[in-house]
């Protein structure tokens, strides 16, 4: 997290750490999904969003919408904003069909992230 994010809301701030196993959902898909499924794919990882989506190359071809939170702005290191995972995810096959507001800064009144929502062209 950049310290632009803990000014805004520094409630926000680290108060420690934990170390967990990380899987792709491509490996994890196949024991949690059958084959008849519907999915709809939501992601708020804290400007991981991208490397979620990579993980999920295979899943993302039966996906037929998803949710993702988007910075405006640099919150997380080494995130991708907005327009970079906006071009990501058309060129998987979706388009975006809605904009919410997440995440503004109470003082400037500036959006600063968002939850975008797309489906499948």
């Amino acid at each position: 997290m950049l310290e632009n994010h803990v000014h805004v809301a520094p409630e926000s701030k680290y108060v420690g750490k934990e170390n967990v196993p990380l899987r792709k959902l491509d490996t994890i898909a196949p024991d949690c999904i059958g084959d008849d499924s519907v999915l709809f794919l939501k992601i708020d990882t804290q400007g991981y969003e991208d490397r979620v989506l990579k993980g999920a190359q295979q899943l993302l071809k039966r996906i037929v919408g998803m949710q993702l939170e988007l910075s405006l702005v640099p919150l997380y290191e080494g995130q991708c904003l907005f327009d970079e995972m906006i071009d990501y995810v058309k060129s998987h096959g979706f388009d975006l069909w809605a904009i919410s507001s997440a995440f503004t800064d109470p003082d400037s009144g500036r959006l600063l992230q968002v939850d975008a929502t797309f489906f499948r062209r």
